[in-house]
């Protein structure tokens, strides 16, 4: 007992000593001269950023373009890559290729039906001239069977005007109305002659009932029909070419080649994640600018056009300058970044687009796309 009283000053003393310790040390974390973190920088007497401070992302504009499967494949192997990573490509050069095996062989069958339906398309031209040729091969047996029903007209009316003009003037004794009748019907070269014509006009019929048969056909129908398949066909193939090219990818824009992923052999797909490759395009870097809603009102179109200082986020005494150009009318959720998928961040801003004066000014190290920084808007 005599103990623990004695004891009970010296622990009171260690206590006290051991609190004065901690508070020294927390200041010294928090207010040390050695502080590292971007809160502590932005305090110091170094640099002193005024009005609203946003939080931004570095991007292109055009922004990145992710490159992966082009749209004709649910799955492909690379066969070839012709660039390599910090390469400088133009619009419309040859990034990488997928193998294209299959669809060549459907380019090949397109090809095959091409040449068919060209053969017979052929046909039914030839077809449509052999038409035409018969018609007028018609046309010429009707004027024919027309010619020969007028000839035996003719012949028969002859025959029977002579032999009437001989039984009425010539005949003795003179013979009745009623008997040159009877004489005329039992006349055999009359008949011949009635026969023949009878024969001529019934061939007439028939002719003009076959070139009415040929001239109610329209041949032009199969033509038409056949150059619609080669049409279809055309389309076919121009379709199965177009596959094949799209297997080609190049570059939409001018730009650089940043972090290849893939390589001859290598296998893709509708679920592969990660892109083929990024292309960062030529163009003026800009600041996308986060503008969350409890600072919204102090963002107003009076700021458009006016110079804006930017910071990197670990470190603010390195400053670049720009102007900002947009502000965004609606609120609208933050671009994707790592951060955010990560965290599911559902948080709404109006984004501020700042165009960069000079991204790689001498003597700092340059802006990056992707890079975090501060923006000072100024107000």
């Amino acid at each position: 007992m005599l103990l623990r009283s004695r004891l009970r000053p010296a622990m009171l003393v260690l206590g006290v000593l051991l609190l004065a310790l901690s508070l020294f040390g927390a200041k010294a974390l928090t207010h040390g001269p050695h502080d590292s973190s971007a809160a502590q920088r932005f305090s110091t007497g170094t640099v002193r950023p005024t009005g609203l401070i946003v939080l931004g992302t570095v991007d292109t504009d055009p922004p990145p373009v992710a490159y992966g499967l082009p749209p004709v494949l649910q799955s492909g192997t690379i066969a070839e890559v012709y660039v390599k990573e910090q390469q400088s490509v133009r619009a419309g050069d040859r990034l990488y290729s997928f193998d294209t095996s299959l669809l060549q062989r459907d380019l090949d069958i397109a090809r095959a039906e091409l040449e068919v339906a060209n053969t017979r398309l052929d046909e039914a031209k030839a077809a449509a001239e052999q038409h035409a040729k018969s018609v007028a091969i018609m046309e010429k047996v009707v004027a024919g069977a027309e010619d020969k029903v007028r000839i035996q007209s003719r012949l028969y009316n002859l025959i029977r005007d002579n032999l009437e003009n001989f039984w009425r003037n010539q005949a003795q004794p003179k013979l009745s109305e009623e008997e040159i009748r009877k004489k005329l019907q039992d006349d055999d070269k009359l008949f011949e002659a009635n026969s023949k014509y009878l024969i001529a006009l019934n061939e007439l019929g028939v002719e003009q009932a076959r070139l009415a048969q040929l001239r109610s056909v329209d041949p032009q129908v199969k033509v038409r029909q056949a150059l619609a398949a080669v049409k279809r066909v055309e389309a076919e193939l121009a379709k199965a070419q177009t596959a094949i090219d799209l297997c080609t990818i190049r570059a939409r824009s001018a730009g650089t080649v940043e972090r290849i992923t893939i390589s001859p052999g290598t296998t893709m797909g509708i679920s592969t994640r990660e892109p083929a490759l990024w292309l960062i395009p030529d163009g003026k870097r800009i600041i996308r600018a986060e503008v969350e809603a409890d600072f919204a009102h102090r963002v107003t179109p009076e700021l458009i056009g006016k110079p804006v200082t930017i910071y990197d986020n670990t470190d603010p005494r390195l400053t670049y300058t720009g102007v900002l150009r947009r502000i965004s009318g609606t609120f609208l959720p933050k671009r994707s970044t790592g951060e955010s998928l990560l965290n599911h961040n559902d948080t709404r801003v109006l984004e501020a687009v700042i165009e960069v004066d000079d991204p790689a000014p001498v003597g700092k190290p340059p802006l990056r796309v992707g890079q975090r920084v501060r923006v000072s808007l100024g107000q």
